[in-house]
């Protein structure tokens, strides 16, 4: 079954699971329709701030969607990389994280060696790319949200 990121115009974004892109668009262009009208966007409980039970949790509306195959969580599971590759990385890393005296904070190069494999990325140049560093199988073409506005 694909899992779908859903991207809002407010930066945020989440994943879902459906059965098909129709079933997709169908949520998203319902959601999106209830953004456009000042609605709420879902559950009252369950605001993704934590605003427990706070009944003016706008809809947001939807600004990309992207498709993958499994979960973008589920990126190199193992943790591995190629030797070649984790030279390559921790040469950069030493060289990005050394002080003028030529010094690294050994934790904060552990931290980053642990983040060389985790499936999140860690800055975005905007704020609709994608959170995972997955590649997504495609975008949905958000045309069929004209009709919920």
């Amino acid at each position: 079954m694909p899992f779908y990121e859903i991207s809002y115009e407010t930066g945020r974004s989440s994943i879902a699971c459906y059965e098909s892109d129709q079933e997709c668009e169908e949520a998203v262009a319902a959601h999106h329709a209830r953004a456009m009208n000042g609605l709420p966007g879902g559950p009252v409980a369950g605001h993704p701030t934590g605003q427990e039970g706070n009944p003016n949790w706008s809809a947001e509306r939807i600004a990309k969607v992207r498709v993958y195959d499994k979960h973008p969580d589920e990126l190199n599971p193992d943790q591995t990389l190629s030797v070649e590759v984790a030279e390559k990385q921790l040469s950069m890393l030493i060289k990005g994280l050394a002080d003028e005296n030529g010094v690294v904070n050994v934790a904060r190069l552990s931290a980053e060696v642990r983040g060389l494999t985790h499936p999140m990325v860690t800055v975005k140049e905007s704020p609709f790319d994608s959170n995972f560093r997955m590649k997504e199988k495609k975008e949905l073409d958000m045309a069929f949200l004209e009709a919920s506005e």
